[in-house]
């Protein structure tokens, strides 16, 4: 009768252990960014963002790692929910529209087009850190000139733990901290009267 209990004890314990692993396999990231940032004056001049532009090897659902030069790696556990690309073009739509530095009521012939390439999207691990690489430039190319104006951003920001998580939380802190750079520099360069 003992040896049944404990049988019986040790099978629910057993496979209330694997319900808990199975349940933990799939995680699935967003890349969502925002900013507080709100132009102290509207441009009056409209912009369209086109489709985000990303590195062939980042354009993926796999999040990628690196702890040598030259070497990707994939979680295997963890993705991104959607492929970088739709994820970051979405967001800077929002962004644009909240910023108030543009008017965008009528686009049918707009004053600027925005092209955002992504270059580099990982975490790099290096000795006992781990940051999150974010390389990114952006193409402000005026409809009447025809002048493009380019934009770099480089950015590695050290995670809180060397987790998938702390990644993401990382990277989305990177582009938000990007974006406000770029609408502050649009406003007080590009656009300065």
């Amino acid at each position: 009768m003992k040896s049944i209990i404990i049988i019986a004890i040790s099978l629910i314990l057993f496979t209330g252990c694997s319900l808990k692993n199975k349940s933990l396999v799939n995680n699935s990231f967003l890349i969502k960014f925002n900013t507080n940032y709100k132009a102290l004056k509207n441009t009056d001049k409209s912009i369209k963002i086109n489709r985000v532009k990303v590195s062939n090897t980042f354009n993926k659902t796999h999040i990628f790692y690196s702890y040598k030069k030259y070497k990707l790696d994939k979680y295997s556990k963890n993705s991104w929910s959607d492929i970088p690309s739709n994820m970051i073009f979405q967001e800077l739509k929002l962004i644009f529209n909240k910023s108030n530095l543009f008017d965008n009521s009528n686009l049918s012939n707009t004053d600027y087009i925005l092209n955002t390439n992504i270059f580099e999207i990982y975490n790099k691990i290096e000795k006992n850190s781990a940051f999150a690489v974010l390389n990114l430039n952006f193409e402000l190319i005026s409809t009447k000139t025809k002048k493009s104006s380019f934009y770099n951003y480089n950015k590695e920001i050290k995670l809180e733990k060397n987790t998938p998580y702390y990644f993401v939380v990382a990277t989305n802190n990177a582009f938000s901290t990007i974006i406000e750079n770029f609408l502050k520099d649009l406003e007080n360069k590009t656009f300065k009267n």
